[in-house]
């Protein structure tokens, strides 16, 4: 059964001795086996699985005396643990290659069924861990659909196979083939149980679905069904011989909703006095509601905030009068505890909202042996004191140790040899860019199973339309984990924004009106908050510096159109091209001064004379007694030399 937190998945064998779950710890997935009642049987057992190994899902394997835990992986491989020994006694490896949806450890067959994400289902000998059969659940139907859980019944006298995915569908194990089919759900099935006292009864719940059905392999509809207040994580149910039942789902919210004589006639709708409407009625599908609820809550003085009093239940277990439940402490001890549901006069004592106050424990390495650490010893590492004050500060961390650790030879063959398998029967291994069905399948896996590097697979592609495309098809309750995933990525990587961008854009437009009426939702969401925040901060600035980019270039483009309007004219600027050489020019002059009949001398004569002529004004003009008559004389002289030297200018502009 699926759980929140840092618990993957979780299972409590049926002698509510023990419990088997999943934890994430440093980035690898571990699982603990740990006595529920201590005192009478004590274990604790833990099995750490490499980098490469994921935690699916987890059933115990009721055969024989020995208590085996069947693990799971998403690597398509299942791994026989034994909590006692300590040691993993086999490993049951499919060739597919992909994700272990369920196992199931049938006491019909008295063997071990486990199903593969894409339609596979195998039979296991658990005498010898060898494969029995194997089918493929796809051949039987028209269109492809992934398997979340399979059961065991009997029907006719024969054992069938109760495959579920968004229905059920009656499998023949003998001929492969389906006998019927029961329309359930609209979210994939995530857990199947049976009736103690009535075998042809089955109840199942969905992922993110508030209903639950009460099915017959002898009808096609469903016989009643439940109405829970939230989403529906896990159910449980027992039946007394005595007509006395009762049915308890775990919800989302970390409680328990009690549903009592739920095998009984008893309907939620008033009693009609028509007949008409009675026998419609008594044809119709009954709903019910919960008679009651169960939560576990903290003390007042262990109380700061209002988000802090609710303790999540992780997982759940019924049987004659009492259902058992387990949280977590210290973010990896499990706690157990147990309420009546039925009295000794046989009345249901879960008729309302019961909250039962619980403290936080203090651990005492000394006192408790099984969960502490020697004094001595260095402080271990726990999940729950793991604090993050900003968000944004990873400078300590090591990024990406899977790029940095070189792969090791084995390794490296084991890829090439599995590529060279897929290149042979496929194309490639996932089509992304034209498959969106296959993209939302693994997106789904990976999200439910906490698979990183398939996650990284699938966040990897760019396409707008197949991201649209998948997103439209993925579930709403996983959208939330979605979120949260990619804003872990963008924290650790700023640069990432960008990419991830057209996945958060289509989460927000498909998925909004949903996600808004999740509960706690902002709580939930508060990293992804806190990055749009900060991107948000930073607009305005962006915005200024924008427009200030737009004024210089509306300035240069402005520039630019007067300069096309009236352009510049150098031309008089631009020097003259031709090379002057004086002697070339003084031998012109001459030339043409002996043309026009001036000889050399008479030049040379012409400009004694007005040199005198000068010195004579320079020397006089200031005399103001000089008779008229000089001045003429001297007039006459000048303009004498000044017609003769506009002459010589003229010559000099012809040549």
């Amino acid at each position: 059964m699926n759980t929140s937190g840092q618990v993957i998945c979780s299972d409590i064998d049926k002698t509510r001795s023990f419990i088997a779950f999943a934890l994430v710890e440093l980035d690898v997935h571990s699982v603990k086996v740990q006595s529920v009642n201590e005192s009478q049987s004590s274990l604790n057992s833990v099995l750490s699985l490499d980098k490469s190994s994921r935690v699916s899902c987890i059933s115990w394997i009721d055969y024989g005396d020995q208590n085996l835990v069947a693990i799971g992986l998403t690597k398509g491989s299942v791994l026989i643990f034994a909590p006692q020994m300590g040691q993993v006694l086999a490993e049951l490896t499919t060739p597919f290659n992909m994700s272990i949806s369920d196992v199931h450890v049938s006491p019909l067959t008295k063997t071990l069924w486990s199903s593969v994400i894409n339609g596979n289902i195998i039979e296991w000998d658990l005498n010898k861990y060898t494969q029995i059969r194997s089918f493929s659940f796809n051949d039987l139907l028209e269109n492809a659909e992934s398997i979340s859980k399979i059961s065991t019944i009997k029907y006719n006298d024969r054992t069938h196979i109760l495959v579920a995915s968004h229905s059920v569908y009656l499998v023949d194990i003998d001929s492969n083939c389906i006998v019927r089919s029961f329309p359930a759900h609209i979210q994939p099935i995530n857990k199947i149980i049976h009736v103690e006292s009535d075998p042809d009864l089955f109840i199942t719940s969905a992922t993110g679905d508030r209903f639950i059905n009460l099915c017959s392999v002898n009808k096609i509809t469903a016989k009643s069904i439940f109405v829970s207040q939230s989403s529906v994580k896990a159910i449980s149910s027992y039946s007394r011989e005595d007509n006395f039942s009762t049915l308890c789902a775990l919800t989302e919210d970390g409680m328990i909703e009690v549903f009592n004589d739920f095998l009984g006639e008893q309907a939620v709708s008033q009693e009609t006095q028509s007949k008409k409407k009675r026998k419609h009625q008594a044809n119709a599908v009954k709903s019910h509601t919960p008679s009651g609820t169960f939560k576990v809550s903290r003390p007042e003085s262990e109380t700061k905030h209002a988000s802090d009093s609710v303790v999540p239940i992780e997982s759940i277990s019924v049987d004659n009068n009492t259902v058992l439940f387990s949280w977590i402490e210290n973010a990896s001890v499990m706690y157990f505890d147990v309420v009546s549901w039925l009295d000794e006069r046989g009345n249901y004592k879960v008729n309302t909202d019961i909250t039962v106050h619980r403290g936080r424990p203090f651990l005492k390495p000394t006192s408790h042996e099984m969960n502490g650490h020697d004094v001595a010893a260095a402080k271990h590492y726990n999940e729950g004191n793991a604090i993050v004050a900003e968000g944004n500060n990873f400078k300590d961390l090591e990024v990406d140790d899977e790029d940095v650790e070189e792969e090791s030879l084995a390794e490296k063959l084991e890829k090439l040899s599995s590529d060279t398998k897929q290149k042979k029967t496929k194309k490639g291994k996932y089509d992304f860019k034209h498959n969106s069905v296959t993209l939302v399948t693994l997106l789904s896996q990976s999200l439910r199973n906490n698979d990183h590097s398939l996650l990284e697979t699938v966040l990897s592609n760019r396409d707008p339309i197949v991201i649209q495309q998948t997103i439209s098809k993925l579930d709403s309750s996983l959208a939330v984990i979605l979120l949260d995933r990619m804003s872990e990525r963008i924290t650790r990587q700023s640069s990432r924004f960008d990419q991830l961008n057209f996945w958060l854009k289509w989460i927000i437009i498909i998925h909004g009106s949903i996600l808004t009426a999740i509960p706690n939702l902002s709580s939930k969401l508060a990293d992804l908050h806190a990055i749009l925040c900060k991107k948000a901060d930073t607009l305005p600035r962006l915005m200024e510096l924008q427009g200030r980019i737009n004024l210089v270039y509306q300035q240069n483009e402005l520039k630019q159109e007067i300069l096309q309007e009236y352009p510049l004219d150098d031309s008089d600027n631009d020097e003259s091209e031709v090379e002057y050489i004086e002697e070339l020019d003084d031998a012109v002059l001459e030339e043409n001064l002996q043309s026009n009949g001036y000889a050399s001398d008479d030049m040379e004569d012409i400009d004694e004379e007005h040199d005198d002529f000068s010195e004579e004004i320079d020397v006089n003009g200031d005399d103001e007694s000089s008779s008229d008559e000089e001045d003429g004389e001297a007039d006459e002289k000048y303009s004498h030399s000044e017609d003769e030297k506009a002459a010589y200018s003229d010559m000099d502009a012809d040549t």
